[in-house]
């Protein structure tokens, strides 16, 4: 079964002096028909600082990549890379069908801490092992690739902004960055702009026991996967704005729009079986060109919406239409504009911008009222944030949908 996609906006009928209007567009991903199947290409990146070595941290690294050698069927791949002051290639791209048990595990022991964190050449080295794999002949299903990367530091010769071309490089290759940040002393803001920017996730680890979950969890995720490379192409028409794009499930994430003419550019992590995804955003909707003498223009087509990935495509249109009758400009669907705030707070919290959120929230609760579920599900988790640290901070971020709906 194909993906497809339904799109909602908070007000189908605007005045002729135009307004901004708030959408959606929910995508179910589909599923795998009988015979497909996916190759995985695993490169963990794992950071072997010397402060690794607290707290077990480099031993529950290991215990992770022997769980993920578990996880593997013999067509996939599996790349290591550990970076400490330099980054260094473990184990090359390797067919797990290729490589022994008792040859993986050797592998594994090399992980070791010591040294200084040069995670942005552990990345590079990382993507250059994915890219390798890119021309391979004879692969028995879809490639997805992903990069696992864990890191306890900072890395000792970037800044986090200097990390957004590598993520974007590496995105560009078809490659989806997972990010895990483990204790109180990683660059949280490196973590989150190499998940967001590369379409896959960042999260936090409270305890090394965390780890082998991490690393369970992405790899196994990597083998639902649907279509990868999975976009959407807005085709706006003249006049019309888009503004304040987000992801909203499966994570909340601010999405910078690439432009092709008047075509809007939202890219989309790999569409997995079972998970909805969900994006959130506005138009602004220009005046009327022409109004007749009952105050009609009939509809406006804002977008043509296009999803595209590969295995499938489908297409929506999203459309308003003028009039000044007071009881159709009334017409107003609250969950759609709660679904947007939700978002932007949710993505404010991950960030750790207390103060914007609540901000938010109270501008919240005088438009919608204290006995709007979100709103009193938004104040606590904004209160849970202000009074934890950095693993409140990734569980905000989470979107938990119901019957198709954020509840």
């Amino acid at each position: 079964m194909p993906p497809h996609m339904t799109t909602e906006l908070n007000r189908p009928y605007v005045p002729p002096t135009g307004t901004t209007v708030t959408g959606t567009v929910d995508v179910t991903p589909g599923r795998k028909s009988d015979g497909d199947g996916v190759v995985r290409h695993i490169a963990l990146c794992i950071d072997t600082s010397g402060s690794m070595h607290q707290d077990g941290k480099i031993g529950r690294a290991r215990e992770g990549v022997r769980w993920v050698c578990g996880l593997l069927d013999d067509e996939d791949y599996l790349t290591i890379i550990s970076f400490d002051s330099d980054a260094e290639q473990i184990l090359r791209p390797t067919r797990w069908g290729d490589i022994s048990r008792d040859e993986a595990m050797e592998t594994v022991d090399e992980l070791t801490s010591g040294g200084g964190t040069n995670m942005y050449d552990g990345i590079e080295v990382a993507r250059k092992a994915l890219a390798s794999l890119a021309d391979r002949e004879g692969m028995d299903g879809t490639p997805v690739r992903r990069l696992l990367l864990l890191s306890d530091g900072k890395d000792q010769h970037r800044e986090p902004h200097e990390f957004t071309d590598v993520a974007q490089a590496v995105d560009n290759q078809g490659i989806r960055i997972e990010a895990a940040g483990i204790g109180d002393e990683y660059e949280e803001e490196t973590i989150r702009t190499l998940g967001t920017t590369a379409r896959g996730k960042w999260t936090h680890l409270q305890e090394p026991g965390d780890i082998e979950e991490f690393f369970g969890e992405a790899v196994e995720q990597a083998k639902s996967v649907v279509a990868p490379d999975a976009q959407l192409e807005l085709d706006v028409a003249p006049g019309v704005e888009v503004s304040d794009v987000y992801r909203a499930v499966p994570q909340a994430q601010e999405v910078s729009l690439d432009w092709e003419a008047n075509t809007a550019i939202v890219r989309l992590p790999d569409l997995t079986e079972r998970e909805e995804q969900r994006v959130v955003m506005k138009f602004h909707v220009p005046a009327a060109a022409d109004v007749d003498q009952d105050g009609e223009s009939g509809p406006l087509t804002l977008a043509d919406v296009t999803l595209t990935a590969r295995g499938g495509e489908a297409s929506e249109t999203i459309t308003v239409e003028y009039t000044e009758d007071p009881d159709k400009l009334a017409e107003h669907k609250e969950a759609v504009q709660l679904d947007h705030q939700q978002t932007v707070i949710k993505t404010e919290l991950g960030k750790g911008n207390v103060e914007a959120a609540e901000t938010k929230v109270e501008k919240m609760t005088k438009i919608h009222g204290d006995d709007a579920k979100p709103v009193d599900e938004l104040k606590a988790e904004t209160q849970l944030v202000k009074e934890g640290g950095r693993a409140e901070q990734s569980q905000a971020t989470q979107i938990v949908t119901d019957d198709d709906r954020i509840q």
